[in-house]
């Protein structure tokens, strides 16, 4: 497919919004594992494997549905995970047994990658010049749908109860599909071939792509130290000193919306210069997060600043790593997409299962070192690149 010179400002601001509405349905539940906890009688640990589910059924559609999108219209692909996904959340919110709302957050998971298909389709269609712009302004748009879903759910929850959320969410998908249908342009498949020759390209792209490599890991822990954060937030908020309400905690999603505000502008920076430049600094300022949190029990403003800089340091340095993916082979964006990303949330779910344990065991100061671990990790790359980087100069 021909696409224009400019990618129309409508239609990308349209897909920050559905990346945003979809990618919600991941995180409607974080907030609401104490509630939820209490009304299927089990421990935390047990209901904050409800957010695990649904971290695992996004890396699976990550890995099998998402990679669809070279070889069939990404339109189609795009209705259908919508209305499977408030299929999904429907059934989410008939649940009586806690082993019936972990099938169903599987399945969310696996239905939410639909916004993994609108950002490849974005990079197509934007022009080389500012591609990095418009990923960031629809990672910007992802990161204020996983902030704003905190709120909105601990305050729908508290006003109608949890199931609520759930029945909320199915309908917004319904509409959202019926949107994509009439906005999202028609295209041709790039890739012709069978399913399985597609799932054994990303082998392929995986092996002959360093960069794929480098970026896949620092991703996964990154987005790991952020996910062990907000996967045990609402157990530590509810908890003395702060003692806080469900309405109360969600708020606590808007702390972190210093991150989508500065995405687009990473996302020009990484345009116009190394992507490392911003990659650095993002990684500082995850580091100095959690430092801080470490004494977020002796004042808010600790935790609140702890929270900002994790969130902003995560933008920083997830943009400029996801446009380094994008440009790397024109015609497998989708597929190098599902690499990277699949690895992110991988490690989104291991920093999940992490942090639940670290609660359990070793209280707040184990979910900041477990946090810490996952940063330090996540910036061995950066020395690589900067030896390819500077050997390139």
């Amino acid at each position: 497919m021909d696409h224009p010179a400019r990618l129309p400002a409508s239609l990308k601001y349209f897909m920050a919004l559905a990346c945003g509405v979809v990618v919600a349905n991941l995180y409607y539940c974080q907030p609401l594992l104490g509630r939820l906890a209490d009304a299927f009688a089990v421990q935390d640990t047990a209901a904050s494997w409800i957010n695990i589910c649904c971290q695992m059924g996004y890396g699976l559609g990550l890995l099998l549905i998402v990679p669809l999108g070279d070889m069939m219209s990404r339109r189609r692909l795009l209705c259908g995970m919508q209305l499977a996904a408030a299929l999904a959340l429907c059934g989410a919110a008939l649940s009586k047994q806690i082993g019936t709302l972990y099938f169903f957050s599987l399945a969310i998971g696996v239905a939410t990658t639909a916004c993994q298909v609108y950002i490849p389709l974005a990079a197509h269609l934007a022009s080389d010049e500012e591609r990095g712009k418009v990923i960031g302004t629809l990672m910007g748009g992802l990161l204020t749908g996983i902030l704003l879903s905190r709120t909105l759910s601990g305050f729908i929850a508290e006003l109608w109860g949890w199931r609520s959320m759930y029945w909320l969410a199915a309908c917004m998908m319904v509409v959202l599909a019926i949107i994509t249908l009439r906005v999202i342009p028609e295209e041709e498949p790039e890739f012709k071939g069978s399913y399985g020759s597609l799932m054994h390209s990303l082998l392929d792209l995986m092996r002959s792509q360093r960069a794929v490599r480098q970026s896949a890991w620092m991703g996964a822990c990154l987005f790991g130290a952020l996910s062990v954060f907000w996967s045990t937030m609402a157990f530590y908020l509810e908890k003395p000193p702060y003692s806080y309400r469900l309405s109360v905690i969600g708020i606590f999603g808007f702390a972190g919306m210093g991150g989508a505000l500065v995405s687009p502008w990473i996302g020009r920076a990484a345009d116009r210069k190394s992507p490392l430049v911003p990659m650095r600094w993002g990684l500082v300022a995850m580091l100095a997060g959690y430092l801080i949190l470490f004494k977020s029990s002796s004042g808010l403003y600790f935790l609140l600043a702890g929270i900002i800089l994790i969130d902003v340091g995560m933008q920083a340095a997830h943009v400029p790593n996801l446009t380094r993916v994008s440009s790397l082979v024109e015609g497998a964006r989708t597929r190098l997409n599902t690499i990277y990303m699949t690895s992110f949330f991988i490690g989104g779910t291991m920093g999940s299962v992490l942090g639940s344990y670290a609660w359990s065991f070793a209280g707040w100061k184990g979910v900041c070192l477990a946090g810490l671990l996952m940063v330090v990790l996540g910036s061995l790359p950066i020395f690589s690149m900067q030896r390819l980087a500077a050997r390139a100069e």
